[in-house]
């Protein structure tokens, strides 16, 4: 099992903005949520391990939803701001990939119509609401960024 699944199942993850994969990979997240993200190409973990040896961090998960064999889950970290999205499927229990964001503020509302992920990230006074293809989160997108 790569380290990215088993801290997954500890419900951990990497404290750096980015996109992290079962196979020890990551993809960085440049950006905010209300100019957008940047997604840069798919580097090793061991990276992020030799500058930041105890980068990670707890996840608290708010909600969750499932759709075919997948089932998606949405929260916060015990850092104050921050989010996460994972994905698993449902019929292996395998991680398909965990978004985490620094300054995302938590998730606290998600659907997902099986193949699209929309997700709300609020904390007064902010929110955001996001779209994220299940086969693609390289594709994440803020589709709305406003003062509630």
């Amino acid at each position: 099992m790569s380290l990215i699944e088993s801290k997954w199942r500890a419900r951990q993850t990497r404290c750096e903005d980015g996109i992290f994969y079962p196979s020890d990979e990551f993809a960085e997240l440049c950006g905010a949520p209300d100019e957008g993200y940047r997604v840069d190409l798919r580097a090793s973990l061991s990276v992020l391990l030799r500058s930041v040896p105890d980068g990670w961090t707890q996840l608290e998960e708010n909600c969750s939803a499932q759709a075919g064999d997948f089932a998606v889950f949405a929260g916060s970290t015990v850092r104050e701001g921050a989010g996460f999205i994972a994905v698993e499927r449902r019929s292996t229990g395998r991680l398909l990939w965990l978004l985490h964001l620094a300054h995302s503020k938590p998730f606290v509302q998600i659907s997902f119509d099986g193949s699209t992920i929309q997700a709300v990230a609020a904390e007064y006074p902010f929110r955001s609401e996001w779209q994220i293809p299940i086969e693609a989160p390289e594709s994440v997108s803020v589709s709305q960024v406003h003062d509630r």
